[in-house]
């Protein structure tokens, strides 16, 4: 048999000209070798964009579930559902980023960077490296993987390294929900500020991070010391609500943070108390009177919240998403069964949500769903 890889250039070329114009034949094309992937990336320019995709569970119909190896997507442009061999992910739990890669957290206790589409994987320390380990003495690695970490949050694309340098990554960890940071290299994680805890979400805005805490507080975290800290920077909205969940999201060039609010529900035969989402509020950062306004339009905007770094997208580039609507995923830390899970499609002006449906066996407890932005 011929090698694929050893195909002119040319001849590659004016193959990836005729692939269908969805971005996953794209993806699947580039994985075939690093040839086919060079073909790839210098075409970019004449490639459709890359939506949000979701990253949901694998696919038990596949010979390849039992191994792990293979991961279902759903892709909006396109409103298809395909499966993916990426046996970098098995036996992981995964967060989302923007950029176009993952976090994942393996049973083995590792964690890394993975770029899903090249397989390119980035270490970063072990989880036994971070503090407050007594609190998990008990827990089996799966536990671990469903309950140590609630959010990652890096410092920039991995694929696009500033001066050189490597990303900085933040982790919310642990019980009480401290932070931690580290780089790739590092061989420890350095915690921040144990006295403070709590934290919801976290993102890296205009050269900080940000941190948001269970009852909305702000802080800003110094992480360029020997020791990092977290200093309060803004009191949360008057009429917040602190049993809600916070999140933290870049808009156009502004912070803006969104209340997720339950309600808790008891009265289905099959399932057990869990919460459920019923709506949401938002709220722009003011950076001069370091107060929040609430805002009931996005525009042409949509969010996309749960467990990823929160990210929003103009559906002017985009359209197959709805305007002024979020976009949620579950990550809830109870370990609810597959026949329930917290995600859908909040429309702001109207206060409705729209769920997304799909099989109970491309959910899961351990490897919840999550949203990210592919890149080649």
């Amino acid at each position: 048999m011929a090698n694929w890889s050893e195909l002119p250039e040319e001849i590659i070329d004016l193959v990836a000209k005729r692939l269908p114009p969805y971005p996953n034949e794209f993806a699947r094309f580039s994985c075939v070798c690093k040839s086919w992937n060079s073909v790839v990336k210098k075409q970019k320019s004449n490639i459709i964009r890359f939506a949000p995709w979701l990253m949901l569970a694998r696919s038990k119909n596949d010979k390849q579930f039992k191994k792990g190896a293979i991961r279902s997507f759903y892709c909006h442009s396109t409103k298809r559902l395909f499966n993916y061999y990426l046996p970098q992910a098995k036996r992981t739990r995964c967060w989302g980023t923007p950029y176009g890669w993952l976090l994942t957290f393996g049973l083995d206790l590792k964690i890394h960077l993975l770029h899903p589409l090249s397989r390119v994987q980035i270490s970063l320390p072990s989880q036994p490296t971070f503090e407050h380990q007594h609190q998990f003495d008990a827990y089996c690695p799966e536990h671990l993987c469903q309950s140590y970490f609630t959010k990652f949050a890096l410092s920039s694309d991995p694929s696009i390294p500033e001066s050189g340098q490597c990303p900085l990554v933040m982790a919310i960890y642990g019980e009480i929900r401290y932070l931690a940071v580290a780089s790739p290299g590092d061989e420890v994680w350095t915690s921040v500020d144990c006295s403070r805890s709590n934290y919801q979400d976290i993102i890296f805005f205009n050269g900080h991070f940000y941190a948001i805490s269970c009852d909305g507080m702000l802080r800003i975290i110094e992480v360029n010391t020997r020791q990092p800290k977290a200093t309060d920077f803004a009191s949360p909205p008057d009429n917040v609500y602190i049993c809600s969940r916070f999140y933290l999201v870049e808009l156009s060039g502004d912070l803006y943070m969104v209340e997720r609010a339950f309600d808790t529900t008891d009265d289905l035969p099959t399932i057990p108390c869990h919460n459920e989402t019923t709506y949401f509020v938002v709220y722009r950062f003011d950076f001069r009177s370091k107060a929040w306004t609430e805002v009931e339009d996005l525009g042409d905007h949509a969010l996309f919240l749960g467990n990823n770094t929160s990210f929003a997208i103009s559906t002017s580039d985009y359209p197959e998403f709805k305007e002024n609507c979020i976009y949620f995923t579950d990550d809830h830390s109870d370990f609810y069964p597959h026949g329930f899970c917290d995600m859908g499609i909040y429309d702001i002006e109207n206060n409705t949500i729209e769920p997304f449906n799909f099989d109970d066996h491309q959910l899961s407890t351990f490897s919840r769903p999550v949203f990210f932005m592919p890149t080649l």
